[in-house]
């Protein structure tokens, strides 16, 4: 039986200093599947709910934080991300950062990934086959020099739009309103940046609206928070 979500996972860097690394970024897509009978009538049903993606960690990994999810820890060295429901066609992301210990050099096992869900209510809880993500551990230095994903740099960013936005709103409720201003205009200068670097439409249309919104804050009494959605499934 054909599965109802189809996941992706994008390492910020697939090879890695061996005297260790902070802040590696882990990208995680999931979209949903869409039959070609829904996509002939162009509906968008629920196919998958109760979605939860379980992590267990080999111990030279650390989890650090997250973004577009919260995270539970789970028995043993393992992670639980309960990530609701997903439509046929829908793509959400999530962003995992991480920190690794030194280790010789060598490609090494980092992560056993496992996903639940149901396609309906009441229905017995489906499994896809555990997966195992590794990385390679080098003594060349010019890994230290080697730029990071573009795709999991972009996703991470947008991600981190919301918190950037409710950290404004409580920066304004105590008065602080120009902080607030210019923790919506770096947030922004940081998607420009990366919109002028590889020419994406959607970096560029966010960062103007954060920087509209960010001039707002001087002016209006609220901030709505919701204003800027991360729109899923534009990319």
């Amino acid at each position: 039986m054909q599965a109802s979500i189809q996941p992706i996972f994008t390492w910020s860097k697939e090879r890695i200093f061996a005297g260790g690394a902070r802040n590696i970024a882990l990208l995680v897509e999931w979209k949903g599947i869409t039959a070609k009978v829904e996509y002939q009538k162009r509906s968008r049903k629920v196919v998958a709910r109760e979605i939860e993606l379980r992590i267990w960690l080999e111990p030279h990994v650390k989890f650090s934080q997250s973004y577009g999810c919260r995270v539970e820890a789970g028995e043993g060295r393992s992670l639980l991300l309960k990530l609701g429901k997903l439509q046929s066609g829908q793509r959400n992301y999530v962003v995992l950062e991480f920190t690794l210990t030194a280790m010789p050099a060598g490609r090494y096992e980092a992560l056993w990934l496992q996903w639940q869900y149901k396609q309906r209510q009441g229905e017995r809880i489906r499994e896809l086959p555990v997966q195992k993500l590794g990385l390679e551990y080098t003594h060349h230095t010019s890994v230290l020099e080697d730029s990071s994903s573009f795709y999991v740099e972009k996703h991470l960013e947008l991600l981190k739009t919301k918190k950037v936005l409710e950290d404004a709103v409580e920066l304004r409720k105590t008065g602080q309103l120009l902080l607030a201003h210019e923790k919506l205009r770096r947030h922004a200068d940081k998607l420009l940046l990366l919109a002028v670097r590889s020419g994406d439409h959607l970096l560029l249309k966010e960062a103007e609206i954060l920087y509209r919104q960010s001039e707002f804050v001087l002016q209006r009494d609220n901030i709505a928070v919701g204003q800027i959605q991360y729109r899923m499934g534009l990319m």
